[in-house]
């Protein structure tokens, strides 16, 4: 990112995806983008949304990498995608990309990795994104430490259960 925190601003509102004054942009010289999108939660994606910049600036492909941690442009570029798209040109918005359902039902983190741009890879035009959305559901799946304790031998002392001669509860 050119700017720092660019990245960041890439995700709002949907009703204001059409504001290109926020922009985050590559490397003069290469199109490719890398945008690693970690979630609270887990969530079932449905589709994504891009809106590029103008004069070729725009994405023109884009491989989606899933719950992958620390992948690098040398990684992302050697390794099979969980699914890519070829992108049009789309300044207000309105176009949505499905992703494939069964693929995208668990999904902790998001790595989108932009290789090109419209105005071709030789062409030396920065890639330029000023909104990126995501639709989806919530699984309501928390991430976390599960607290457990396992016991080998029952321990009815605070249970309300009375023990027996030899510690087992009367009756079983």
């Amino acid at each position: 990112e050119t700017v720092p925190e660019s990245c960041k601003r890439m995700f709002r509102p949907f009703r204001e995806r059409q504001d290109d004054s926020i922009v985050l942009a590559s490397d003069d010289d290469d199109p490719e983008l890398m945008l690693h999108v970690p979630f609270t939660a887990s969530v079932k994606l449905t589709s994504f949304t891009i809106v590029g910049g103008a004069g070729g600036s725009s994405p023109a492909h884009v491989k989606a990498f899933i719950n992958r941690e620390g992948l690098d442009f040398a990684d992302a570029a050697n390794m099979p995608p969980v699914q890519e798209w070829d992108l049009a040109e789309d300044f207000s918005g309105v176009l949505e990309y499905p992703t494939m359902r069964a693929k995208f039902h668990n999904v902790n983190s998001i790595t989108l990795y932009i290789t090109e741009n419209h105005a071709g890879e030789d062409a030396g035009v920065p890639t330029r994104i000023h909104y990126v959305g995501f639709k989806g559901l919530g699984t309501q799946n928390k991430r976390g430490i599960v607290d457990a304790v396992y016991e080998l031998r029952p321990v009815p002392k605070g249970t309300g259960v009375d023990s027996g001669p030899m510690g087992a509860a009367e009756g079983i």
